[in-house]
């Protein structure tokens, strides 16, 4: 029956291609994408002089700026100091000095005013693709928009740039590490690792030349004195404006694409779905953490109705029986943040509206605290990660990609009927793999892999210093890069216009603002959960009184933050240490350095490395769990050095096969996991389904993933072995002769004695 109902597919999406070659509308025929083990190869030049730059580092010195060729500021040693310097959009800054080194492209610079880091790299949006037949999106050599980066030179003692249009008054600071090498291939041990450029990576034209790089080892990070500068912007708050639409209005073309794959949201949000674990009504925010859109609880761009005179993406889905697609038109709530209808052409049955989600359903997160005595708010916070999401959404229909007949792993190839339901269900919240979604075999980068690497949702409060984004090599150009290209099907189809992701980008500097307070919150909670709030504040006058006279003035806070600084600076300090704010200084680390406890992702196979996380808000982002798979459960687990101790109990209970401990939750606040199985720190397990129809094909795709077991004392679970992966990880997976051979413990880097735990995590929670 459901190969029948595969044929009835093919033969839909065949008739469909027909008629859009008939219409003469942009569609293609997908090949391959590039291999990077292929196309690329070393640079031993670009190299030589990077190891040239790095043989000198001083401490970088800014000595004077002019605006346009004039000079607005200097250092001074006798006489009154300079006023603070007005820049403005468009203008030509030199800043002058000593110790600026050789430029972002041979060192691992970065500008920064405020929150906004100033461009290094040309960006370049390609005209996308979709092979109908087999649903892949790809690109191809045809441009769509560009956006030309700032720095226009840069020379060890002067630096030229244009102030961007999307920047606003804040510290201007130039910080440079130094590349002091390069990671070496896992596949091919001995040579370099080189990646391809981020950018180009989709774009299947065989004649396209594409640039590669290596993924390089950085040095610590050196800065300039930070120098506050006045940015007078009177066109900001209308790009602002429109990258608040774009977050939270917007539906990324996702309503249409999930349509398409058969979701139907509006019957999941009128409570007409069905749990097909429970069998139970599928509740939104049991399933995967949808918020009501209340009106103060979220911005007026998640309520009104908003219409794109131009859609920020412009889709590569044909319109109705292969006519154009609707390329602007307006979107409504759904009622639920961070998912919208929006007007669109569906290619089988014509136009209409269609409920897609957007950041806001990932990134945000509900938060209800006393912000003074008496006065209590309640917010969906933009750019937190949400803790109770999950990919839930995608079982809670007939969503093309979850009931399939598709070849399996090495070990298992044949192609077989599989259910991916029950795997989806335990998937963790906070986290998701789109890979697991797809179908294996189709081409997609995306496609479903058999290796189970749920990424957790990244924190982006304070996220547009970084360059190398998702753990991405620096050619994704950070968050500039990160909406570029498609994700299909769970993330955005269609490269983006630069106008928008300019504006979005601009939006993305703002969503620090609600940081202080939260951390005031944080603070005192932590404190009161962990019996430390008279001991260092002398009494407890509630949440509100301390939200608003601080911690930074309680001496019993600072004293202990001030010791779990200096634990910070000596254990955490050579990765987590910068001049511009991340608490991250970006070195990417290989993974049989770094590890991970559930299968790396398909983006950092690709680097072969995960990058070091930046540190914001961090008492809310573990909510969600720690690490780029949100194993730990905790701060205070995370930096515990039993954890990273092998043989421990506390690292028993995380790493090793056992009976389920069911440990408590990680603190206040943080949600009960659904279903209830899985709490972190303990072993992870999968419902093993009954010996019927229906529950073969589930167990079945669980079986196909190499490292789930089956235990004795358990037969009614499969259960994650991390020691198995631990040891076996690299030839089915990377193609290595041999296994990699993961650490002990996923981040083996924890504090140096346990007494020193909660000092260092209070100050962690003022970062």
């Amino acid at each position: 029956m459901q190969r029948i109902r595969a044929a009835k597919r093919y033969l839909r999406y065949a008739l469909l291609g027909m008629a859009v070659l008939a219409a003469g509308c942009p569609v293609g025929i997908f090949t391959e994408f590039p291999n990077q083990e292929e196309v690329c190869k070393f640079d031993p030049i670009r190299e030589g002089i990077r190891a040239v730059s790095a043989s000198s580092f001083p401490e970088p010195v800014l000595q004077s700026v002019l605006v346009n060729g004039n000079l607005v500021w200097q250092t001074v040693t006798d006489g009154p100091a300079y006023p603070t310097p007005t820049f403005s959009p468009g203008q030509t800054i030199t800043l002058k000095g000593t110790g600026f080194g050789a430029g972002p492209e041979i060192d691992f610079s970065k500008i920064m005013i405020g929150n906004t880091r100033i461009l290094e790299t040309d960006l370049r949006m390609f005209e996308q693709r979709l092979d109908i037949t087999k649903q892949v999106n790809f690109e191809v050599d045809e441009p769509l928009d560009s956006w030309s980066k700032y720095i226009l030179a840069w020379t060890d003692n002067q630096i030229q740039f244009k102030v961007p249009e999307h920047t606003t008054s804040g510290p201007l600071v130039v910080q440079i590490q130094k590349r002091v090498g390069y990671n070496d291939s896992l596949l091919h041990p001995g040579q370099p690792h080189n990646v391809i450029d981020a950018q180009t990576r989709r774009v299947t034209d065989e004649d396209f030349k594409h640039k590669c790089d290596v993924v390089s080892i950085l040095s610590d990070a050196k800065g300039t004195v930070p120098l506050q500068v006045n940015v007078n912007n009177p066109g900001f708050s209308s790009i602002i404006a429109l990258g608040e639409k774009i977050f939270w209005s917007y539906d990324f073309n996702i309503g249409v694409a999930h349509a398409i794959r058969n979701l139907d949201w509006k019957k999941i949000f009128a409570y007409q779905a069905k749990d097909p674990v429970t069998g139970y009504t599928a509740d939104p925010l049991l399933l995967f953490g949808a918020y009501q859109t209340v009106a103060g609880q979220v911005p007026s761009a998640a309520i009104d109705n908003v219409y794109f005179d131009r859609y920020p993406q412009p889709t590569p889905i044909p319109g109705f029986l292969g006519a154009d697609q609707k390329f602007k038109g307006n979107t409504k709530n759904s009622g639920w943040a961070g998912y919208r209808y929006a007007e669109a052409s569906h290619p089988y049955t014509g136009d209409g509206e269609w409920i897609g989600f957007n950041c806001a359903s990932c990134h945000g997160y509900k938060i209800t605290y006393e912000a003074s005595p008496g006065n209590t708010v309640t917010k969906v916070i933009p750019g937190l990660p949400n803790p109770k999401w999950s990919m839930k959404w995608s079982i809670l229909g007939d969503f093309k990609g979850i009931k399939e007949n598709e070849p399996g792993p090495s070990f298992d190839s044949a192609s077989k009927d599989v259910d991916k339901t029950m795997l989806i269900y335990a998937m963790p919240q906070g986290a998701g793999e789109h890979a697991l979604i797809r179908i294996k075999g189709e081409g997609s980068e995306t496609d479903n892999d058999y290796e189970f690497s749920p990424i957790a949702i990244p924190n982006v409060t304070n996220y547009m210093g970084v360059r190398r984004s998702l753990s991405h090599s620096e050619s994704y150009v950070g968050f500039e890069g990160s909406y570029i290209h498609s994700e299909e099907p769970d993330g955005a189809t269609g490269s983006m216009y630069a106008k928008e992701l300019q504006a979005l980008t601009a939006y993305m500097t703002k969503l620090d603002q609600n940081d202080k307070a939260l951390r005031q919150v944080g603070m005192y909670r932590w404190l009161k959960s962990k019996g430390k709030l008279i001991a260092q504040v002398g009494s407890d006058s509630g949440e509100g009184a301390f939200v608003q006279a601080g911690w930074e003035n309680q001496p019993g806070i600072t004293a202990a933050v001030a010791r779990g600084k200096a634990t910070f600076q000596r254990d955490c300090g050579s990765c987590h240490n910068d001049k511009v704010g991340l608490n991250s200084n970006e070195k990417m680390f290989k993974l049989n350095e770094v590890g991970r406890f559930f299968a790396p992702t398909i983006y950092q196979k690709a680097l072969q490395s995960i990058r070091a996380t930046f540190l914001r808000d961090m008492y809310w982002v573990q909510h969600r769990g720690l690490l780029s798979d949100g194993h730990v459960r905790n701060l205070e687990d995370l930096v515990n050095p039993a954890r990273c101790t092998e043989g421990s109990p506390l690292y028993n209970q995380y790493y090793t096969l056992h009976a389920p401990a069911s440990p408590a939750l990680g603190g206040p606040d943080f949600p009960e996991p659904y279903p209830a199985q899985n709490r972190k720190s303990d072993v992870f397990r999968v419902v093993k389904s009954a010996a019927n129809d229906t529950g073969t094909k589930r167990n079945r795709f669980i079986e196909r993933h190499k490292y789930f077991v089956t235990v004795s004392w358990d037969p009614n679970y499969y259960y994650w072995d991390y020691q198995k992966m631990r040891r076996e990880y690299g030839p089915q997976e990377l193609g290595t002769a041999q296994p990699i051979g993961m650490p002990a413990a996923p981040h083996p880097w924890c504090s140096s004695t346990a007494t020193e735990v909660d000092d260092l995590v209070e100050y962690i929670l003022t970062l």
